[in-house]
């Protein structure tokens, strides 16, 4: 019999491929966000410390200047931090939809995968049974080549 080959072969690469270029795309989003919540943490943590130091200046004496600017410092780190937030939420999206995008790749090459073993599976199995009835021909041969001696031999 000749050597298994799956006819499918070519889509089983692109399907890996697939899967492989999915995982990728996922891991980056998933650093992609990660970086973005260390940035908002750090950005967080200057708001608190702009509005910590803004509130012990308007409780002892203070020049307007000084109030001024740590209150601009306030206002623009509560604006860094909305923007961020909002990255964040784009950026966790992102990750759900590459999530979904690679299990969709990974069912499909899978399936694949499915496939190739069952086709692999018959193929082995009608081997064997061409294998089978090989081996039963050269059996029968033998025994017809043994009775037609006897009979050949036996006088009549």
């Amino acid at each position: 019999m000749k050597k298994f080959q799956f006819k499918l072969e070519s889509v089983l690469k692109l399907r890996e491929r697939a899967e492989t270029e999915a995982q990728q795309s996922h891991a980056a989003a998933g650093r992609r966000l990660e970086a973005l919540l260390t940035e908002l943490a750090q950005a967080e943590s200057e708001f608190k410390q702009l509005a910590a130091q803004l509130q012990n200046v308007q409780q002892s004496s203070f020049r307007p200047a000084e109030r001024d600017i740590l209150w601009n410092g306030v206002k623009y780190q509560q604006d860094l931090c909305a923007r961020l937030t909002q990255k964040v939420d784009f950026a966790r999206k992102d990750l759900e939809e590459k999530l979904q995008h690679l299990l969709d790749a990974r069912r499909d090459h899978e399936a694949m995968v499915k496939l190739l073993e069952k086709e692999q599976q018959e193929h082995n199995r009608l081997a064997e049974l061409e294998e089978r009835a090989m081996i039963d021909d050269i059996v029968n041969a033998r025994h017809a080549s043994l009775h037609s001696r006897r009979s050949a031999n036996t006088p009549l």
